[in-house]
Parts: structure tokens; sequence; C-alpha cells
């Protein structure tokens, strides 16, 4: 009779779990989702969030920087993250494609949705930083019957922030740190107010030299020079891209500021734009390069 019990339980909790949840989405749009083995996620931040819940084995599609997360192999690459294709995704036969709103806008998602594809979208990756990462966490947490894995990550993302923002409420003066995206020796844009760069810096215990303007904007050497960083932060990529700390330091105006006086230029993953799990490994590497000490 126990055993017979027993199984009963556990025939109820499967077919609660496989029953479809209603979640809506950021874009106000109610998804019906039940246990997604096939996933197709788009933006680094989505996949490095299902990897920290042990998921990233059901991921089937990404874009080009949730493949610098996952070992290419294991995934269909689906392009340019602005730009995925859509064609690629409805190859794919996803139970459920979960992308924030900045990476598939109308009207491919309208043409997603008409192919019978269900997709939660979330609220863009850079929106009010840690606390928008939380969120998006709480959501796909949600959508995946696991809220005590989202939880458990947030509490570990507070856990790691804390001792830094301790360090930093005793800092006598913030140094102002300087995001310069460079695609090559002739193209760069500021990355201001309301980025990941932006957050990312200030989380390090910086301030954003680019906090005149909001979003991005081409740069212009008088810009820079206005700006006058004591440091400057570039993608790992983006100083490859200009031939290295002295292409970077050829770039017209760098050499007049003060990080380029001191050729105080530092890299970060490729990745910081789109903020998830692996941007808290980020804070900390630039909180050491900033002042000198690890955070503990």
């Amino acid at each position: 009779m126990m055993r017979k019990t027993t199984a009963v339980i556990f025939l109820l909790l499967t077919l609660g779990r496989l029953a479809a949840t209603p979640i809506k989405g950021a874009d106000g749009v109610e998804v019906e989702i039940g246990d997604p083995q096939r996933i197709v996620a788009l933006n680094a931040s989505t996949v490095e969030i299902l990897v920290e819940f042990g998921m990233g084995d059901r991921i089937v599609a990404t874009d080009n920087g949730g493949e610098r997360v996952l070992a290419p192999a294991k995934t269909t690459g689906l392009g340019h993250p602005y730009r995925p294709s859509v064609e690629g995704i409805i190859a794919q036969k996803p139970d459920l494609v979960i992308t924030p709103l900045e990476n598939i806008k109308e009207p491919p998602l309208a043409q997603l949705r008409s192919a019978k594809v269900p997709v939660l979208v979330l609220e863009d990756s850079d929106t009010d930083g840690v606390d928008g990462l939380k969120r998006r966490i709480t959501m796909i947490a949600a959508a995946l019957a696991v809220p005590e894995k989202g939880k458990a990550l947030n509490d570990s993302i507070d856990a790691r922030l804390k001792p830094i923002a301790e360090t930093n409420a005793k800092l006598a003066k913030k140094k102002r740190v300087f995001f310069l995206y460079a695609h090559g020796p002739g193209s760069a844009v500021i990355h201001g107010r309301d980025t990941g760069a932006h957050w990312l810096i200030e989380l390090a215990g910086g301030a954003n030299a680019a906090d005149f303007t909001e979003g991005t904007k081409p740069l212009t050497p008088e810009a820079l020079v206005a700006a006058a960083p004591d440091d400057i932060i570039m993608l790992e990529r983006g100083l490859s891209a200009v031939g290295g700390m002295n292409g970077a330091l050829a770039l017209t105006g760098v050499s007049l500021t003060p990080a380029g006086k001191n050729r105080a230029i530092h890299t970060v993953d490729d990745n910081i734009r789109w903020i998830g799990p692996r941007f808290l490994g980020e804070v900390e590497k630039l909180h050491a390069d900033l002042y000198g000490k690890p955070a503990k």
C-alpha cells in the first residue's frame, strides 16, 4: 500500500511539473511553458543563467555571444546576437525560446510566434544592472519551475558583491574610468549611462567618465580628452583589433588622457555588455585592476 501511495504521489508531482505554466514576459505576453528540453537561448547572459541552473545541456542553439559561453560544438550557431536567424531558430523545433527583447524585436518576434514557437521575453540585459539580472534570473527560474535555483544564484550574487561594496564605501576618491569600445583603429564608440560597461565601472568602485551621455555614441577625440579618464577599459577582442597596448595608445586622443599617459588600459571580457552571472567575476577583476587589491 505504501509503495502504491508513493507511486501515486510521484505521478502527481510529475504531471504537475509537466503541466504548462503561464509566465508573463517583459513584453506583457503570457507564455505557456511545460518542461522544455530543447531551448534556444539568445544573449550570452541567458546562456550563463541556464548553465548556472545546470541546464546548459538543454540549449540547442544560441547566438555568437552565447557560443563564447558554451562549447560551440554542442550547439547550433544563430549568428549575430542582434540579428539571429529566425529560420535557424524555427529549424531547431525548440520547446522554448528565451531572449531579452534587445536581441529579437518585431517583426522577427511575431514571425516566431506565428510559427507556434513559444518565446519568453526578458528585460534587456543591461537594464538596472545587477538588480535587472536578478529579476531575469527569477523569471527564468519560475519559467523552468526551479525557483530554489534562482534564489540560490541571487543570494550568491549578493554575497560576492557585499565585500566590494564595503570596500568601495571607504574609498577616498573614485577613479574615473572610460570604456572604449573599438572595432579597429578608426572605429570606436562611447558607452555612457545605463549600459553594461556603466554598471561594471560603478560596481567596481569607479566613476563612469562617459556619464555625460546615455547609451552608445560614436567616439570623438574631443569627448575622450574632455572625459579625462584615469583608466580605460577595452574588450579583449577590441584591444586585439587595434593592435594591443601600443595600438590603443595611438588612437586619437588616448595619449592625451591621464589613462594614456600612465598606460592604464585594462581588458574586460567580450561579453560584459550583457550582464549575466559571469559579470561578477569582471567586477572583481576590474576592482583589483583599479585599486591594486583583490576583492575578498
